[in-house]
């Protein structure tokens, strides 16, 4: 446990006095001039157990898997746009015995049975992202935080097979289940973040972090200051995009202003449940709306344009025809 102590000299001079406590180990202080040196150094020595002038070798002894997995939650996961998912994966992983290993036991076998154990709960696509996270705790961890390990234990992991990209699209009948199913949900905002969602291909990140002075009525475009790959994107607004946005009332800035990113993706599987469909998730409603683009006549670069994929490789995995359209065009 870390407590920072204020303290105030007769001088006017003001020090910060952190102290660390651990289980086991004796109690640490040391005193600074400012609190933000207080707050980093108490860190350093919390995850270092109260031994920072240890060698990195011994380090690893006296340092968790969990421990290492915290302090990046806490640490660098802040740093990262999709700081709230990364935190809510690094929760799943530190409810799992391998996290109270020191790292210096850390061997490939441990991780391989909470890999068995994860694939259990979750599909191989979330263990292979949550895959991702672990190597870079432990990767920081030997980089910076001088925990000495000779060789990643991740390196000789067998990871899950990357699963096939989706290829979901509505079928028939299913658009308008949807909307029926619509009428029965308690979020107004629901049936309009659909159709509009299958008329810009947003994502649900960008959906519902759209605000009303990113829309521009007169040239009929929003613009998305930030994006996956972390470059801004002006999308263009169909008539009926348009007349979704003109449907919504404007009581705050967020033009979604009934749905967050968890809301919406919980709503949307209760609304699938209720209209009967099956294996059909919000992220489809944008393969869906790249493929309408390309069946209304875009070429693949205007498709681009709209939907913000930086290599066309990427697109036609998201861009999946309908044989039948095609096979009415070939005559």
């Amino acid at each position: 446990m870390v407590t920072l102590v204020k303290h105030v000299a007769k001088t006017g001079k003001i020090t910060w006095k952190a102290k660390v406590r651990k289980k086991g180990f004796p109690t640490c202080t040391k005193t600074f001039d400012s609190k933000s040196a207080a707050l980093n150094w108490s860190q350093t020595a919390e995850l270092t157990s109260l031994a920072p002038d240890l060698p990195p070798e011994r380090l690893a002894d006296r340092v968790s898997v969990g421990d290492v997995l915290t302090r990046y939650r806490d640490t660098v996961t802040p740093q990262h746009r999709g700081a709230v998912f990364e935190t809510d994966r690094i929760n799943a992983i530190l409810g799992h015995a391998v996290c109270k290993l020191p790292m210096s036991h850390l061997r490939t076998s441990a991780l391989a049975a909470w890999r068995d154990w994860r694939l259990l709960q979750v599909s191989n696509g979330t263990v292979l992202r949550e895959l991702v996270i672990i190597r870079a705790a432990i990767n920081r961890a030997r980089a910076e935080w001088d925990i000495g390990l000779k060789e990643s234990p991740l390196d000789k992991l067998v990871k899950p097979k990357t699963p096939e990209p989706r290829d979901r699209r509505l079928r028939d009948g299913e658009e308008s289940r949807l909307y029926d199913a619509c009428r029965k949900a308690r979020n107004t905002y629901l049936a309009p973040s659909i159709r509009f969602a299958i008329e810009t291909a947003m994502r649900q990140g960008e959906l519902v972090g759209l605000r009303w002075p990113d829309i521009d009525f007169t040239r009929r475009v929003a613009r998305l200051a930030m994006t996956k790959n972390g470059k801004p994107r002006v999308v263009p607004l169909s008539t009926r995009a348009v007349e979704v946005l003109m449907s919504l009332p404007r009581t705050t800035e967020y033009v979604f202003e009934g749905l967050r990113t968890y809301s919406l993706k919980h709503a949307f599987v209760r609304l699938t449940r209720r209209a009967g469909i099956v294996d059909l998730k919000f992220h489809d409603l944008r393969h869906e709306a790249i493929s309408r683009f390309v069946e209304r006549g875009l070429n693949l670069i205007e498709v681009a344009a709209i939907s913000g994929h930086s290599g066309l490789d990427m697109l036609k995995r998201y861009t999946h025809l309908r044989p039948e359209d095609i096979a009415l065009k070939l005559g």
